[in-house]
């Protein structure tokens, strides 16, 4: 029996996958991908199809070490079990790291305070990392990068960081920007918000990369911040190196 007393549960997930090979997060028709697999393995599990909440709508290649979502059961298994039990269903590129009832109430989305994404930039050339490191052929400035990052932190209207016009507010909190230097030639930028805007950490990557080569000055994010206008941001960072690595609650 479920705490609310009502014979339904309510079972939060946290996942991590590696979204090479997933056409992101969201179920569609005839292409793999994470909500789909999920969703399918659920189903073979309790006889019945779930409607998945997440916290985040990743993109195809975009990466995961802390999704959470939840979805309702009337299963007898306890929610706990469906870690080991979903684990047994899923490809090796998805794995439940944990499972556990939460309140009828809980929504994965609506409730999360927080989301914390990193992205690795590097101008080594690699072969075994590259489908989960943007490689560049400049070496970049870290100082530059982070002078570029002070101005965006608080609230502001991110217009000039998405790649569409969207229904929800342009308006975001961000909490958390930041860039260092995880290995030789490797960078780290992270970016903790509230909520994310459509492809918003890809294009700020975009830009900081141009900070970080020169080609744009450090001033130059508040002032594309400032113009709403997307045409003056950076490129679109590829999505591969790209992770969601939490959501806070």
């Amino acid at each position: 029996m479920s705490p609310d007393g009502l014979g339904v549960k309510n079972v939060r997930l946290v996942l991590e996958y590696d979204g090479t090979d997933f056409c992101g997060w969201q179920r569609q028709r005839r292409v793999r991908t994470v909500e789909g697999d999920l969703a399918e393995a659920i189903e073979r599990i309790q006889g019945q199809e779930p409607d998945i909440i997440a916290a985040a709508r990743t993109d195809s290649g975009v990466h995961a070490l802390g999704q959470v979502a939840n979805f309702t059961s009337v299963s007898p298994i306890e929610a706990a079990e469906f870690k080991g039990a979903l684990n047994a269903q899923l490809a090796s590129d998805v794995r439940v790291l944990d499972a556990g009832e939460v309140p009828l109430a809980f929504n994965a989305r609506y409730d999360a305070r927080s989301r914390i994404y990193r992205y690795i930039v590097s101008w080594r050339p690699t072969a075994v990392w590259r489908n989960y490191r943007w490689h560049v052929a400049w070496p970049l400035d870290v100082d530059s990068i982070t002078e570029g990052m002070e101005g965006l932190i608080g609230e502001h209207d991110f217009s000039a960081f998405t790649c569409k016009d969207e229904d929800r507010s342009p308006r975001i909190c961000l909490y958390e920007a930041s860039v260092r230097e995880i290995e030789p030639d490797v960078l780290e930028m992270r970016f903790t918000a509230n909520r994310f805007l459509r492809r918003m950490v890809r294009m700020l990557v975009g830009t900081y990369v141009e900070v970080g080569r020169g080609k744009m000055n450090p001033s130059a994010p508040c002032d594309i911040l400032s113009s709403r206008d997307r045409q003056r941001a950076g490129p679109c960072a590829p999505p591969h190196g790209l992770y969601l690595v939490g959501v806070e609650y």
